[in-house]
């Protein structure tokens, strides 16, 4: 009785080895095959903490990169307008030159221009990219700037104030001039350096009322890029920037030089003229600071981008190395399987022909 149950033991133990090194083989083929381990941190033990954190690397890399070309996309668009904007004004920088030669019919030609170059400057800061638009800071599912026809329209801020300083001086021209601290004094220069300047009270008639519309301004938070774990790039360029102020100033006074002599003498558009060329030149240089700034953080974020490629590559490789396999090695175990198997099988049929008895 004990004989039958050993013999029958040993052979439920062989078709469970059997089983086995089937399984086996399988797996190694398929390795085989594949060039990658089946399951490679059941081979590390306590090591596969490395090959997590390798993989939780790439990961992030990855993230971390994804954000980078699109930020670097989004600077290089900025780049672009800013580029384009410049362009703008350096024409307009120009025409205030020739103006104050010619003076006379070219004070309705640059009046003219003003307004054409205007429109286009807002169209630029009002791109979008994306999506998003690229100069309303962290409001940016919102264009920053209301319009040209704002500001110099027939129904614009321009004409509006035009009409209530001639209203309040009466018959006589406009006085040009301003208080020392730029405030609204009754007089024009004093009267947009107020706007501009976003001293006014009354919502609108200030800057932020008529022109800029975003809700996130210059000098509140920054936009933030990921360039690493617990690291940030920031940058603030939003078309309420003091470079985009002073050039609408400008351009809004050379509207003006088309207006009659009545409102306002030849005299006062030459001062007029003098003090939008003065604020165009100021805003250029500031542009050019601002796009320098912009440029360096470009810059940062191409080298970050270049780190974290390595980065990613390097933790790749060394992920290769751990999940890969050892061609030579695996190929002398299925070698090896293949022997014991046909082995097994060989004894499995020469039991098979035993007797019953002779088996028992």
């Amino acid at each position: 009785m004990y004989d039958r149950v050993a013999s029958m033991g040993v052979s439920i133990g062989r078709q469970s080895q059997l089983n086995r090194m089937q399984s086996d083989l399988a797996r190694l083929t398929g390795e085989l095959s594949s060039g990658r381990k089946s399951d490679p941190a059941r081979e590390l033990g306590v090591g596969a903490s490395l090959l997590y954190k390798l993989r939780a690397d790439i990961q992030q890399g990855d993230a971390i990169a994804n954000a980078g070309t699109l930020a670097g996309q989004r600077l290089t668009a900025m780049q672009d307008a800013l580029s384009s904007v410049g362009e703008l004004m350096d024409q307009m920088s120009s025409e205030s030159l020739q103006a104050e030669v010619l003076k006379d019919d070219s004070f309705k030609t640059i009046a003219s221009n003003a307004r054409e170059v205007l429109g286009s400057m807002m169209d630029l800061l009002n791109t979008s990219w994306n999506g998003q638009s690229l100069f309303a800071g962290l409001d940016s599912a919102t264009k920053p700037l209301s319009g040209a026809e704002a500001l110099t329209g027939e129904t614009g801020w321009v004409q509006a104030a035009m009409a209530d300083l001639l209203a309040s001086s009466g018959a006589d021209p406009v006085e040009v001039g301003q208080s020392a601290d730029g405030a609204a004094d009754g007089t024009l220069l004093g009267t947009f350096n107020a706007m501009f300047n976003n001293t006014v009270v009354g919502l609108d008639d200030s800057f932020y009322g008529v022109v800029y519309q975003a809700a996130s301004r210059t000098g509140g938070e920054a936009t933030q890029v990921r360039i690493g774990a617990g690291e940030t790039l920031q940058y603030d360029m939003r078309a309420d920037n003091p470079a985009f102020r002073d050039a609408f100033h400008a351009l809004s006074l050379l509207s003006l030089l088309d207006q009659p002599d009545t409102a306002l003498s030849k005299e006062a558009k030459s001062d007029v003229l003098r003090e939008a060329g003065t604020l165009m030149r100021g805003a250029r240089s500031q542009l050019t600071t601002a796009a320098g700034i912009l440029g360096a953080k470009q810059e940062r974020l191409e080298r970050v981008g270049e780190i974290q490629d390595r980065t990613v590559t390097a933790a790749a490789a060394q992920i290769n190395d751990l999940e890969g396999v050892d061609y030579y090695t695996i190929s002398d175990k299925i070698s090896t399987l293949q022997i014991q198997l046909q082995a097994t099988y060989s004894i499995t049929a020469q039991i098979s022909k035993l007797s019953l008895v002779n088996y028992l």
